[in-house]
C-alpha cells in the first residue's frame, strides 16, 4: 500500500475547525493552525497553560466538557487528539459519516490529512510529511530548510548614507548566498532625533547605536552595519564587532555653498567635531565655528541657504552619497587627522553565531588601522567628546599610526606617530597614546 500522501495547499481563512482534546498535542496542533485564519474551537474538559492562554485572549473558542456524539457538524476539518484511543476512533466515525476531514493523533491509518513540518519565510510557506516510516528524517530536513531559508537581516539607521553603506553588505550576501533572502530593516536611532546639541551633550557616539543594539538582542535582526567613527570605543561582550570593510577615503574635506569658487571665511563653519575644530584653527586662526548636526543632506541643505561659509566633512560620506563634486578641497591626513575609524564600516553581531558568510566582505589591512586606531583613542580615554584623533596605515608590509592627543588643561594638542608590526596593533595603539599624554 502506498503510504505517501498528496501535498495540497488550501486556504483556512475562516474556516471552522474543531480539535477535540485540550492537552500538549493538541497545542501543537492549534499553534500549526492560527497563523492561517481558521476559526478554532477546542472541545475539551481542561486546556494545557498554552492553550487557556489562546483562550483567555480569545484567540480560540473553548468549549469545556467531552466529546458527545453529535457535535461535529458544521466543521470543515476536525481533529482527534484526546489521551484515549477510543474516544479519538468516535470523533474520527463520525467526522467520516459527515464527509469532514479528520486526522486523528493516535492512529495515522485513520488519519485523511496529515500535519506536515512546516518551513515558513514572508514569502513561502513548505510542507514536508513522510511516509511514517522515519519521523527523524522529515524532522531534520525541516530544521535544515528553515536554516537555509531563514533570512539575515541587516539593521541599518535610516539615513541615506547609512542605507547606502548597509547596502554594501546586503549586496554582498545576495551575491555570497544566493539561495538566502536577505532584508535591510531601518530604526531612527536617538542620536538621529536629537540634533539641536552637540553629542557630547546628549549622551556620546553610544546614542547611534542603542537601538540598533537592542535589535540583534531582541534578534529582530541578525548584524548591524554602521559607520565605525560612530562606534562607542567599547561595545557589549555580547555584541562583538565581527569585522570591518575595506576603507574609503579616510580624508576630511572642506565643502562650500553650491556653486561657490572663494571661501567666504567671514562666515562661521559649520561643524560639530572638535577634533576637526582645533586642527582648523591651527590651519586657519582666523576662522569661527557654529555647531551643525543632522545628516549630511541636511547639512548641505543649511550650507547652500547660507547659514555657514563652509562645511568639513568626511570624504568617504561624500563619495558613497555620489557628491564628490561637492568636495572643494581636501586635507591630508598630515594636515588634519581623522577620526579613529573613519571610512571604515563595522559589522556588529551577537556572540557565538556563525557569521563565516561575511569573511568575504572583511578587509584584514582595515582590521589592523582599526584596531590601532581604537586602542589609542580608548587608553585616552577618549569619546567624541575629546579631541583626539588617529590614523592608520599599512605601508611595506608594516603599520604606520598617526595621532592626536588633545590637553583640555592646557588648551592644546600634540601630534605623534609610531610603526611596527601590523599584528601588534593594540599595542601600537596604545604606546602612541602613552607616549603623546607624556610630551604636554
Amino acid at each position: 500500500m502506498n503510504k505517501k500522501r498528496f501535498p495540497i495547499f488550501i486556504s483556512l481563512e475562516g474556516k471552522h475547525i474543531l480539535v477535540v482534546g485540550g492537552g500538549n498535542v493538541a497545542a501543537r496542533r492549534v499553534k500549526s493552525l492560527l497563523g492561517f485564519g481558521p476559526v478554532v474551537t477546542v472541545w475539551s474538559p481542561e486546556l494545557s497553560p498554552e492553550l487557556m492562554d489562546l483562550a483567555v485572549s480569545g484567540r480560540i473558542t473553548w468549549k469545556k466538557g467531552l466529546y458527545q456524539p453529535g457535535g461535529l457538524a458544521g466543521f470543515f476539518l476536525v481533529l482527534a487528539a484526546v489521551r484515549d484511543a477510543e474516544v479519538n476512533e468516535a470523533v474520527c466515525r463520525e467526522a467520516k459519516s459527515l464527509s469532514i476531514p479528520v486526522n486523528v493523533a493516535s492512529n495515522q491509518e485513520l488519519c485523511d490529512f496529515f500535519f506536515p513540518a512546516l518551513v515558513e519565510t514572508e514569502d513561502l510557506v513548505l510542507g514536508l510529511a513522510g511516509d511514517g516510516s522515519d519521523h527523524r528524517l522529515v524532522k531534520e530536513t525541516a530544521a535544515a530548510l528553515r536554516k537555509q531559508m531563514k533570512p539575515i537581516r541587516v539593521g541599518s539607521r535610516e539615513s541615506r548614507l547609512a542605507v547606502i553603506q548597509s547596502e554594501l553588505v546586503v549586496e554582498y550576501l545576495r551575491k555570497e548566498l544566493p539561495e538566502r533572502p536577505v532584508k535591510l530593516m531601518t530604526m531612527k536611532t536617538t542620536g538621529d532625533k536629537i540634533l539641536d546639541r552637540r553629542l557630547d551633550q546628549i549622551g556620546g557616539k553610544g546614542l547611534f547605536v542603542k537601538e540598533l543594539d537592542r535589535a540583534l538582542m531582541d534578534g529582530r535582526s541578525d548584524l548591524s552595519v554602521h559607520s565605525l567613527k560612530d562606534m562607542p570605543m567599547e561595545v557589549p561582550e555580547n555584541l562583538p564587532l565581527l569585522g570591518f570593510s575595506r576603507r574609503e577615503d579616510p580624508r576630511d574635506v572642506l565643502v562650500l555653498p553650491e556653486g561657490c569658487t572663494e571661501w567666504d571665511c567671514t562666515l562661521p563653519v559649520g561643524c560639530s567635531s572638535r577634533r576637526r575644530m582645533v586642527q582648523l584653527k591651527k590651519l586657519y586662526p582666523e576662522v569661527t565655528f557654529r555647531t551643525v548636526r543632522g545628516n549630511v543632506i541636511t547639512r548641505l541643505g543649511k550650507l547652500d541657504a547660507g547659514e555657514y561659509g563652509a562645511l568639513i566633512l568626511a570624504a568617504a560620506g561624500l563619495k558613497r552619497l555620489g557628491l564628490s563634486e561637492r568636495i572643494s578641497r581636501y586635507f591630508s591626513v598630515e594636515e588634519m587627522i581623522p577620526a579613529a575609524g573613519q571610512g571604515i564600516l563595522a559589522v556588529q553581531g551577537r556572540a557565538g553565531e556563525d557569521y563565516s558568510y561575511l569573511d568575504g566582505f572583511f578587509d584584514p589591512e582595515a582590521a589592523w588601522a582599526a584596531q590601532a586606531e581604537r586602542s589609542f583613542v580608548r587608553t585616552l580615554d577618549g569619546g567624541c567628546s575629546s579631541p583626539i584623533a588617529a590614523h592608520a596605515r599599512i605601508e611595506d608590509g608594516a603599520l604606520r599610526l598617526k595621532g592626536l592627543y588633545y590637553s583640555e588643561e592646557k588648551a592644546d594638542f600634540v601630534t605623534g606617530e609610531i610603526t611596527g608590526a601590523p599584528e601588534e596593533c593594540e599595542k601600537l595603539g596604545e604606546t602612541l597614546a602613552i607616549q603623546l599624554k607624556g610630551k604636554i
